[in-house]
């Protein structure tokens, strides 16, 4: 697009020698500004053709893909991948050998659901899908940039949808998030993207006693503690905050092991409460 521009000014200009030494530009790319090419659903196909092409360079697929999530940022795009029939091979390279092909097919699982109801009931069409996520999510083998890209998918799957949240839970989606949370050596990124799959979990849940024991039972109660008693980060307290914020203002009630557990982390980060969010500290800390 810059080489574009550069040509369209040497050009309106009759600089002959810069548009030498510029060059033509794409052909097909002034076809695309002009309307001239392919609509979008089409480039959608193009796209998801060579990607699971397996003869393609890898370097060509990862640019399909790039460009293939560009088209479905809009909305009408990403619902399309259902008119299209693009979400089985879209899901079936969450099976490729190839780290960065996977990180991109979740990438645009997350990128198509996010704040899109219809895509999100798509989505559950497709046996195999979520719980693929999940277990990609989940395995310590997989790379950072996997399992980071796939809490990001499971966290826009199902923000603010109740069939995708409840379908999450029967698959025991809340079990991966306590091990990442209390690994003192886990990624930063990593782990603040499981604590907004956590919030993300809640805000398609009705706060009761049923949840508040679920999530007990998984051990999710107690990690989410653990968080502001260990290494201090103000990115991932103001998290645990946030989510502590949202159970408390929903007048869940602690045990006595659980108010021990945030009165030592409280007392851990108060020195550092002017960093953090004003309202969610104090709201947790009206409880003590």
């Amino acid at each position: 697009m810059e080489k574009l521009l550069h040509w369209s000014i040497a050009n309106s200009q009759g600089d002959k020698e810069a548009k030498e030494r510029i060059g033509q530009p794409d052909p097909k790319l002034l076809g695309q500004l002009f309307g001239m090419g392919p609509d979008e659903p089409t480039l959608m196909k193009e796209a998801m053709a060579v990607i699971s092409n397996p003869e393609a360079k890898l370097e060509k697929r990862l640019v399909a893909f790039d460009n293939f999530e560009m088209l479905i940022e809009n909305l009408d795009n990403a619902n399309n991948i259902e008119n299209l029939k693009l979400w089985e091979p879209l899901l079936q390279m969450l099976n490729v050998p190839e780290t960065e092909l996977r990180s991109c097919a979740l990438s645009c699982v997350g990128t198509a659901s996010q704040n899109n109801g219809q895509t999100q009931d798509n989505f559950l069409k497709y046996d195999g899908g979520l719980r693929k996520i999940i277990s990609l999510a989940a395995d310590s083998k997989e790379p950072t940039e996997v399992r980071t890209k796939a809490l990001y998918a499971l966290s826009n799957l199902i923000r603010n949808h109740a069939n995708c949240s409840q379908k999450f839970c029967e698959l025991h989606g809340l079990e991966i998030i306590p091990p990442i949370i209390q690994d003192l050596d886990a990624n930063k990124k990593l782990k603040m993207r499981a604590l907004s799959l956590l919030s993300a979990f809640l805000t398609s849940s009705v706060i009761d006693k049923k949840l508040i024991l679920l999530l007990r039972k998984e051990n999710v109660m107690e990690s989410t503690l653990e968080c502001l008693d260990s290494t201090f980060d103000v990115n991932v307290v103001d998290r645990v905050l946030n989510i502590l914020s949202q159970l408390i203002s929903a007048k869940v009630e602690l045990t006595e092991e659980e108010r021990q557990k945030l009165r030592a982390g409280m007392q851990k980060i108060e020195a550092e409460k002017d960093k953090l969010n004003e309202d969610d500290f104090l709201t947790v800390k009206s409880v003590l």
